[in-house]
């Protein structure tokens, strides 16, 4: 009786704290979603409430530009060849790729883009949506995502022992803002990538596989995530676990470029790939770019060393959220100039770690005194 008496009110207070933590954390995602939806609205207002602005078109993206103008009439026209939206539109109006003479067509490089069918499915309502109401799909998917990867990190935050509040660090991230502003998938991607890593924190195997696939079906770099999930799960000694995270991701995205090139037609994916080159030639020729620039000089420069002090940080803790993201700096190291060029393009291609590398600072060294000291 008496051990019963004393261990039951750490007991009841601790699931107290929980509980409390997880109202928190909606309240937190709440205000990620509407801290998102606060910016979309006033871009809104500034348009008159064109929705369109946020797919990206561009003036002289002729293709994409004329495929919707047949659907929606005048759209709201970005500078040159505008965006990733506009891609995603034409796939949202057929995402499973029924009519690929009618639309595939449109895409500069068919292969490469249709691998990142969620997004699309998501925003097109499976196929069900029109046009008009796709282009509000777009956008109503993002924020929605951007709620819940903001919850996520919260609850992430919550297991390395810190405040629900440090779930903002998804929300207030500048590349996933870039992303919901060209009508882009990494925010579906990012917030499915970070629900992974909450998961086998949980030891929840399963759903975390799953949301991996999610990922990556979502963006194929997110295979990345999938093998640092894979490679830490390996090294904590849980080999068959590992070997499971890594290839169920891999098998669903090669099974379904495996169904594009039925509906398309022979090509590579890698052959359309103009993003990746040799290491950190990219960063040298868009320092040369980047002279009388100094946002861009001071971003691109403070991207180069944040991969050397993420590197150094997940290298020399234990953390999951660490790992899972350190394959984005050998992908940003061979990143060509067309990424680097500009900071709104390299923030929005790394941005995992930007919020990954905030937990581990402000919420790694805590949580390794945790394990190191179960008492404090």
């Amino acid at each position: 009786m008496d051990g019963r008496n004393r261990t039951e009110p750490n007991g009841g207070r601790a699931r107290q704290t929980q509980k409390a933590g997880r109202r928190l954390a909606a309240v937190v995602a709440i205000v990620g979603f509407l801290f998102s939806s606060l910016i979309a609205v006033r871009v809104l207002w500034e348009t008159g409430w064109d929705a369109t602005i946020f797919v990206a078109f561009g003036e002289e993206a002729t293709p994409t530009r004329e495929y919707a103008e047949e659907r929606l009439g005048s759209v709201y026209l970005r500078p040159e060849q505008g965006h990733d939206g506009k891609f995603f539109f034409v796939q949202s109006n057929d995402p499973w790729v029924i009519d690929p003479d009618e639309n595939a067509q449109v895409l500069d490089r068919p292969l490469y883009r249709s691998q990142r069918m969620l997004y699309p499915v998501l925003a097109g309502g499976g196929g069900l949506f029109g046009p008009e109401a796709i282009v509000w799909g777009m956008l109503v998917v993002n924020l929605i995502a951007m709620g819940v990867g903001t919850w996520v990190t919260s609850q992430i935050a919550i297991e390395l022992g810190g405040s629900p509040w440090w779930g903002l660090a998804f929300a207030l991230n500048l590349g996933f803002i870039s992303e919901i502003n060209i009508g882009g998938a990494g925010v579906v991607a990012a917030a499915a990538a970070f629900g992974a890593v909450l998961m086998f924190m949980k030891s929840r195997v399963p759903a975390g596989i799953a949301l991996l696939t999610v990922a990556a079906l979502s963006r194929e770099a997110m295979l990345l995530a999938a093998a640092g999930v894979a490679l830490w799960l390996w090294l904590e000694k849980r080999r068959t676990t590992a070997v499971v995270a890594a290839i169920v991701p891999g098998v669903s995205v090669i099974a379904w470029a495996a169904y594009l090139r039925l509906r398309i037609g022979e090509g590579s994916v890698a052959s359309e790939v103009q993003e990746i080159g040799w290491p950190f030639v990219g960063f040298l020729e868009a320092f040369e770019s980047w002279v009388g620039d100094p946002v861009d000089l001071a971003v691109g420069v403070a991207m180069m060393l944040l991969f050397i002090l993420y590197t150094r940080r997940v290298l020399i803790g234990r953390h999951l959220v660490g790992w899972a993201f350190l394959g984005f700096v050998l992908l940003g190291i061979v990143f060509t100039e067309q990424v680097w060029h500009s900071y709104f393009d390299i923030t929005r291609a790394v941005a995992p770690i930007i919020t990954s590398f905030v937990l581990l600072v402000f919420l790694g060294s805590k949580n390794e005194q945790l394990r190191t000291d179960p008492a404090r």
